[in-house]
């Protein structure tokens, strides 16, 4: 596309010049109003040094500013910020340094100065956040981008902002149900560590005094504590190589699909799952297409989000149902993993042409499904681990006082 070199004045009236990328003055006059700037004279010709901007841009794009990562909760209250003042008429460019100054996290300050710096060089919204990709994934710049091109961009961060706090609230939600169970298997490990390290030698050495006959149970338990006391790092390391293989196993082709396929099997915790990704796949797709993004690069972008690679094969089937007619309802049709009910839907959707609508539909019922699925979870999870660390625990106790109960005080 050509360059186009621009003067134009700000709010304040200060000329300003640049040089923009774009297929025709128009879109050129367009974009400088969504800055907040008024053209004043816009010469068409391919740019010279003042071209160069953009290529710097994009090396300074991959610069890391800040500190840190940026949360998912600042990355929120951006969107919301950023809609609020849109809606409100602030300019583009004003209204990022609002959000840059009020911004608590310095990680986003940082960030949002590069962002500010790419606008003003006269790259669009959507470019400029794209540069940024472990902050702004594909699903919000495409959804900007194609809210810029309609004029939307106030209703696209509304939206973005929505779908970032459902899925904060919903990441919220399985982090609190599942804290209790984690901090009871923390504690009962730890208690487990102390009898065997601190508590077990030193009642070992008072039986050994009393030439007693130690029960079976107690053998064991000295000889796995003496076993760990004295190779300890052994198990350790061979722990950590473990982890380091299924990993590295996990994230090849063959051990990601069967990886996935064990996760589908677990009870409960593989129906959760299941329901969550196709939550995600349902929202994902219908936020893209509610916003304008094209069905295909919308299903390209809503199969990034699903976490199990067999539900993502079945989704990257829909692409070539498209291509040829098909449709996404028949592209699904036999999935061993979208239930007929959530297919059928999607037929009515794009029967009446209203899919965007149904697949969020589908989307707040399936998460409503995994908050329940959830709460089921750490209802039997809760007494398994009690369960579970009683024995332990108790196993541990009976082990020490047996030999006690079983003192002989004749010394024979």
């Amino acid at each position: 596309m050509p360059y186009f070199t621009y003067k134009a004045r700000d709010a304040q009236g200060k000329l300003i010049s640049g040089t923009l990328e774009s297929d025709s003055r128009s879109s050129v006059v367009a974009r400088l109003q969504v800055m907040g700037y008024f053209p004043v004279d816009i010469r068409g010709g391919e740019a010279t040094s003042t071209g160069a901007r953009p290529a710097a841009s994009r090396w300074l794009g991959r610069i890391p500013f800040g500190r840190g990562r940026v949360r998912s909760g600042d990355l929120t209250m951006f969107y919301r910020q950023m809609s609020d003042l849109v809606g409100a008429g602030v300019p583009l460019v004003k209204a990022l340094g609002i959000v840059k100054e009020q911004s608590p996290s310095p990680a986003l300050r940082g960030l949002l100065s590069q962002v500010d710096q790419d606008v003003q060089s006269g790259d669009t919204f959507a470019r400029a956040l794209a540069r940024h990709p472990g902050t702004f994934n594909r699903l919000a710049t495409a959804m900007i981008h194609a809210g810029e091109a309609g004029g939307l961009l106030e209703e696209t961060l509304g939206r973005l902002a929505d779908f970032a706090e459902m899925e904060e609230e919903l990441r919220g939600r399985v982090k609190s149900a599942l804290a209790y169970p984690l901090i009871m298997s923390a504690a009962g490990l730890l208690a487990v560590i102390v009898l065997i390290t601190f508590v077990i030698p030193r009642i070992v050495s008072i039986f050994r005094d009393l030439n007693q006959t130690l029960p079976v149970t107690t053998q064991l338990l000295i000889a796995v504590s003496e076993f760990l006391g004295a190779y300890w790092y052994l198990l350790a390391g061979g722990l950590a190589l473990a982890l380091g293989g299924a990993r590295r196993y996990v994230r090849s082709s063959a051990g990601a699909l069967h990886y996935a396929r064990l996760q589908l099997k677990l009870p409960v915790l593989g129906e959760v799952i299941l329901k969550r990704d196709v939550a995600r796949f349902a929202r994902t797709l219908g936020s893209l297409l509610k916003n304008g993004v094209p069905i295909l690069s919308a299903l390209e972008i809503a199969n990034e989000v699903l976490t199990n690679a067999l539900i993502r094969a079945d989704t990257e089937k829909i692409p070539d149902g498209i291509t040829q007619g098909v449709g996404v309802a028949r592209s699904l049709k036999g999935s061993a993993f979208f239930p007929p009910v959530v297919v059928n839907m999607i037929a009515i959707g794009e029967e009446t042409g209203n899919l965007p609508g149904v697949l969020l539909k589908v989307a707040s019922t399936y998460e409503g499904q995994v908050d329940r699925s959830i709460k089921t979870l750490t209802s039997i999870l809760e007494p398994l681990i009690i369960l579970i660390m009683g024995l332990v625990v108790g196993f541990i106790v009976i082990s020490m006082l047996l030999p006690i109960f079983s003192l002989d005080p004749t010394g024979a």
